[in-house]
Formats: structure tokens, C-alpha cells, sequence
């Protein structure tokens, strides 16, 4: 298994990442919608992922919705559900700032979260691109356990939460982590390699229950 590693900003999430990556690495046409590009594209609809999903409403292997990728990824780190919790305390007569500030998940950051592109080595991909069916199922399940055992190393040994003055205190993210995987068939030259882009947010809840921002133990830039 190899693993790419960027960050995620939240300008690159329209610019980028609602473009092209969520939609196979190609082209998304203007104005269609995210599920219909998909399905024009050949790539299944984006998943969620990750221990935290509970603390958010949100369950493991729900379709991932466009709003709720530009809310946790494009919008400085808000809830998924933003725009509905924004509207609920609207309607019970809060003042749009108090409503707006009901979606936030602690500070606004910059860096949203961090893409791990998963591939299989050289040899494994192509004995998917050129096997049978049972053996294409087979791989991608081996491909599907080695992302999960990663995601779960990551939040029981990498990612930690900086809290307290200066941010001196650290500490694992308790609930876990959440994150949307993207299933893709192709490169971007259009040979076939099956790879996956797991977006990671870097929202966290420490013991307190308050929303933090969660940094990796490892640099973010490299490739492994």
C-alpha cells in the first residue's frame, strides 16, 4: 500500500476537490450535481468514515453530499450540517450571527483536513486491472481493510488536539476522527489503477466535548 499525503485548504475545496477529485479525477460538468456527475464518471458516491461520525449525526458508509463536504471542508471547518442546524436556530428566533456560530466546530481554520491518496503497489494493481472478477472483489476488499487500519492507527496514534493557553495541553482525539473516501478506477491518464482519496478533517473533540483542530505527529508534505 502506498499513501500520498496533501493538505486540504478551503478555497482547494471548490477550486479542486468539488471539480475534479470527488468526481474521479476528471472534469465535473458546470452545474451538475454532485451524484450525477458521479454516475456519468463510473466512480460509486463518496462514503463517511471515522470514530468521530457519531458526534456529528452522521453514520459509517452514509453517502457524502456536497453540502456537507463544502460545510466540514470548504467553510473553515463547520458541522456537516450547518446549513440545518443554521436554519433550525434561525426559526426559533435566534439572531443570524448566534445561528451562524450554532454550525461552527470550534475555531475557524484554514487547513481543513488532509487528502491520503491509497493505491496498492505496482504488482497488485495490475493483477486488478487485468483479473477476473473474483480476483478485482478480492483486491479491493484487502484495499478497503488496509484504509481502515490506517484511519484507526491515525486516531489512536497520530492525530493529537492542542487545547489550554498557547495550546500547551495535547491530547488524543477521544471520539475519533472523521473522514469521506472517494473511490476512483483511473489515473488521470486514464489507465487503470485503483486508488482511493480519503479526506481527513482535522476536527477533533478532546474530553471536554469543545471542537479543536487535531495535528498529525508526522509532516503532512511528504509521500509515502
Amino acid at each position: 500500500m502506498a499513501v500520498d499525503i496533501r493538505v486540504i485548504r478551503a478555497g482547494q475545496m471548490y477550486r479542486y476537490y468539488l471539480r475534479e477529485t470527488v468526481v474521479g479525477d476528471g472534469r465535473r460538468p458546470a452545474r451538475t450535481p454532485l451524484r450525477d456527475a458521479q454516475e456519468q464518471a463510473g466512480v460509486p458516491a463518496g462514503r463517511w468514515m471515522g470514530r468521530g461520525l457519531a458526534a456529528l449525526g452522521l453514520a459509517p458508509g452514509e453517502e457524502v453530499t456536497e453540502a456537507q463536504l463544502r460545510n466540514l471542508f470548504g467553510e473553515s471547518g463547520r458541522h456537516p450540517h450547518a446549513d440545518r442546524i443554521e436554519a433550525d436556530r434561525l426559526a426559533q428566533g435566534d439572531s443570524p450571527k448566534k445561528a451562524y456560530r450554532a454550525g461552527a466546530l470550534g475555531r475557524r481554520v484554514t487547513v481543513t483536513g488532509v487528502d491520503f491518496v491509497f493505491r496498492p503497489q505496482p504488482s497488485i494493481y495490475l493483477l486488478w486491472a487485468f483479473g477476473d472478477d473474483e480476483t478485482r472483489l478480492v483486491i479491493e476488499a484487502a484495499h478497503e481493510r488496509a484504509i481502515v487500519r490506517v484511519l484507526e492507527w491515525i486516531e489512536d496514534e497520530v492525530a493529537v488536539i492542542r487545547y489550554g493557553k498557547d495550546g500547551i495541553y495535547r491530547v488524543r482525539p477521544p471520539g475519533g476522527l472523521v473522514a469521506a473516501r472517494f473511490r476512483h478506477y483511473e489515473a488521470r491518464s486514464g489507465r487503470p489503477l485503483l486508488h482511493d482519496h480519503v479526506l481527513l478533517s482535522v476536527k477533533g473533540q478532546p474530553l471536554d466535548g469543545a471542537w479543536g483542530s487535531c495535528r498529525p505527529a508526522f509532516p503532512m508534505s511528504l509521500s509515502h
